[in-house]
C-alpha cells in the first residue's frame, strides 16, 4: 500500500501526507491545496499547462482545482506530497476569497523559507511514521508550515481562487454524468436538462463551485482517460482521440498540448524511453529499502542548519531577473517550435 497518512486532530488540523514513487502522467485536479517536494530524481511537473523540470529538493505548490500531473524522467523518483483542505484554512480565519499561492522553486530557486518548509514536512512525516501521535507537536509543525505558506507565498492580488461551497445535488449529478459519459457527445444544453437548470445558470454555478467552466471540465475528463490509452503502443493516436470524445485529431492535439505542453506523440516517446508502467501506476508504493532511505534522508534534514542570509532573497534583484529570464526562455522555445512546424 502507499505510504500515506491522513491526520485529523481536535484542534481543527486536517491534512493528508503521502510519500511515493512517481510513475507516468496521471492528470487530476481537486479542491485540496497540494505541496510537492521532490526528494530524489528528475521529474516533469505540469501545472495548468506549464511544464517545470523538477530536480532534487524542488518544491511546487498547486492551487485549488489547478490541473496537474507529474512524469518521472529518471528511475526511482521519490516525492512527498501534502494535501491541505482549503476549508480548514478558512475555518482558522485565513481569507482565501481572492488570490492564490505562488511557491515554485523551479521558477524561483532561492527563498529564505524553502529549507524550513522541508524541515517541517520531515517533522510531520517522521513524527507520524513513528506513531508519535502527540497532537500538540503535530499541530505546532502544521501551523508553522501553514503560517509560512500564507504569510510568505500567498498573493491576494492574483486570480480569484475558488470559494468553497456546499455542492448542490443537481451539480453532483452533472459531474457524475460527465465522468461516466466523457467519451460521448456531451453538451451544456444536455447537462442543463439533466440538472433542471438553464444553461446560463448551470454554467455560472459550475464555474463558481469548481473553478473551471463546463467545457474545461469535460476536456479534462477526456484527457485523463486519453493519457491512460496512450500507454498502449499499438493504439493509434487518432483512435485514442475518437474513443475519448474528441471529434478530430487536430482538436485532440491542440487540447493535449495546451494542458501538457507537448503533443500526444511526444508524450508517448517519453514512455518508450522508460520501462512501460503498469496501469494507473502514477503513484507507486515505496519498497522497504526505499522507505529506509527516505527516513534517513528526512532525519538528515532535521539536523541541517537553516539557510544563510545570502539565500534569503525573496525580494532581491536576483529573483526578479531570474523570473524574467525564465519567461524569455519560454518565449524563445515557443518561437523555435513555431519555426520547426
Amino acid at each position: 500500500m502507499l505510504d500515506g497518512i491522513t491526520y485529523t486532530a481536535t484542534a481543527g488540523v486536517s491534512f493528508d501526507l503521502l510519500a511515493y514513487l512517481i510513475g507516468n502522467y496521471h492528470y487530476n485536479w481537486h479542491e485540496q491545496i497540494e505541496l510537492i517536494w521532490l526528494l530524489k530524481g528528475t521529474v516533469d511537473a505540469n501545472v495548468d499547462g506549464h511544464q517545470y523540470t523538477m530536480q532534487e529538493d524542488d518544491l511546487i505548490l498547486i492551487n485549488t482545482n489547478s490541473g496537474h500531473a507529474t512524469f518521472a524522467l529518471t528511475e526511482n523518483c521519490i516525492a512527498m506530497r501534502l494535501h491541505l483542505d482549503p476549508k480548514t484554512l478558512i475555518d482558522q480565519g485565513v481569507d482565501l476569497t481572492y488570490g492564490s499561492f505562488e511557491l515554485n522553486s523551479v521558477k524561483v530557486p532561492r527563498h529564505k523559507d524553502y529549507d524550513l518548509i522541508r524541515q517541517l514536512l520531515a517533522q510531520l512525516y517522521l513524527g507520524m511514521q513513528a506513531g508519535k501521535h502527540n497532537q500538540f507537536e503535530i499541530n505546532r509543525h502544521y501551523y508553522h508550515l501553514v503560517g509560512l505558506l500564507v504569510s510568505d507565498f500567498f498573493n491576494p492580488t492574483t486570480q480569484l481562487t475558488v470559494r468553497l461551497q456546499r455542492r448542490q445535488g443537481s451539480l453532483r449529478r452533472v459531474i457524475s454524468y460527465i465522468n461516466e459519459a466523457y467519451d460521448q457527445e456531451i453538451s451544456l444544453k444536455k447537462a442543463a436538462e439533466l440538472s433542471h437548470y438553464s444553461t446560463a445558470y448551470l454554467s455560472r454555478i459550475f464555474k463558481a463551485e469548481l473553478g473551471i467552466n463546463f467545457y474545461e471540465y469535460r476536456t479534462r475528463c477526456r484527457l485523463q482517460h486519453a493519457l491512460f490509452d496512450l500507454e498502449d503502443p499499438h493504439a493509434k493516436i487518432a483512435d485514442v482521440a475518437f474513443e475519448n470524445g474528441f471529434k478530430e485529431v487536430k482538436s485532440f492535439n491542440q487540447m493535449f498540448k495546451k494542458h501538457f505542453g507537448q503533443t500526444p506523440s511526444a508524450y508517448r516517446s517519453h514512455l518508450t524511453d522508460h520501462e512501460r508502467p503498469q496501469s494507473d501506476q502514477f503513484k507507486q508504493p515505496l519498497t522497504v529499502k526505499q522507505g529506509e532511505w527516505l527516513k534517513e534522508r528526512l532525519n538528515g534534514w532535521l539536523t541541517r542548519r537553516t539557510l544563510t542570509p545570502l539565500s534569503a532573497c525573496e525580494n532581491c534583484g536576483y529573483r526578479t531577473h531570474f523570473v524574467e529570464y525564465q519567461e524569455l526562455k519560454e518565449k524563445v522555445n515557443q518561437l523555435k517550435a513555431l519555426l520547426d512546424q
